[in-house]
């Protein structure tokens, strides 16, 4: 199937739009939880979407590359990115650090700041494969069961 501006230029326009807006509506915490699962797959999309205009626009993009046009923008892309990620190592969000603080706690203070009966958690865990014993913390029962930290957080809060 060859390429064809006449889809590639609107999905990719579209989907621009679409992660535009959703990561303007992440930034600013508004739908928390519903445009970040939009903003990541379509980010992916994006991509695709991206290096199919590539293909189709690279005769172009060569004419920009010899005027030597992308290295003042991949300067500027690299410094604002570098900026943005040793600011973050270095002042993590608020929530970064009660999630990280949460998983390292002693397990049954964990279980009582996150409002979860130990007794249920541990059924159902133990129903999904994963062993609770021996775990002095929530990041405890993940590294001993090689599981999933997701998952595992997702059946300590169902």
């Amino acid at each position: 199937m060859k390429l064809n501006r006449n889809y590639v230029t609107p999905f990719i326009s579209l989907v621009f739009l679409v992660v535009g807006l959703s990561g303007l509506l992440m930034f600013f915490h508004l739908f928390d939880g519903y445009t970040e699962v939009v903003h990541e797959y379509l980010g992916v999309f994006f991509v695709v979407c991206a290096v199919f205009h590539i293909i189709l626009n690279w005769k172009a993009l060569k004419i920009h590359f010899k005027r030597g046009v992308f290295i003042p923008a991949l300067l500027g892309v690299l410094a604002i990115s570098v900026t943005l990620i040793v600011g973050e190592s270095i002042y993590p969000p608020v929530d970064t650090i009660i999630i990280n603080k949460i998983v390292k706690a002693p397990i049954n203070d964990a279980f009582k700041a996150l409002e979860v009966d130990y007794s249920e958690v541990y059924k159902r865990l133990k129903t999904n494969g994963i062993s609770i014993e021996g775990a002095t913390t929530i990041e405890a029962i993940w590294i001993n069961n090689n599981a999933n930290p997701e998952k595992v957080i997702d059946l300590i809060m169902k």
